[in-house]
């Protein structure tokens, strides 16, 4: 089950947010995203628990507990959900945390991403 958590810290990176959810089961894989560009911590991430009665004890425990001062928003992914779609592309296809940073730009799909390639216009 995949979880996404916002209010996330900017000093949190991976293996913090691995630490924080291990407590409740096995974590297959932890990232704290942050922006490609700067490195700075866009203040989210996502976990991936394969054992969803742990994943949802986590969720449980850890909806709205403080850190440095900030609530916790946690909840599970589902597909189609936004969130889970960012959550695949920062796994790159699988294994969360490879490739770290924004690399979701939008839900645009193969053709608008064309579009814009061809600075908006159809069929050029």
């Amino acid at each position: 089950m995949q979880v996404y958590i916002g209010n996330l810290p900017s000093s949190y990176k991976d293996e913090e947010l691995r630490a924080l959810f291990e407590p409740y089961g096995s974590v297959k894989a932890a990232a704290a995203v942050r922006d490609k560009k700067t490195g700075e911590s866009e203040g989210y991430g996502f976990v991936e628990m394969p054992v969803k009665s742990e994943a949802r004890a986590a969720i449980e425990a850890l909806r709205g507990k403080e850190l440095e001062g900030k609530p916790l928003r946690v909840r599970a992914l589902k597909p189609g959900d936004e969130f889970h779609q960012h959550a695949m592309s920062v796994q790159g296809g699988g294994g969360m945390g490879k490739i770290p940073g924004r690399a979701f730009q939008g839900n645009l799909g193969n053709r608008a991403a064309g579009a814009i390639r061809r600075g908006g216009k159809r069929g050029s």
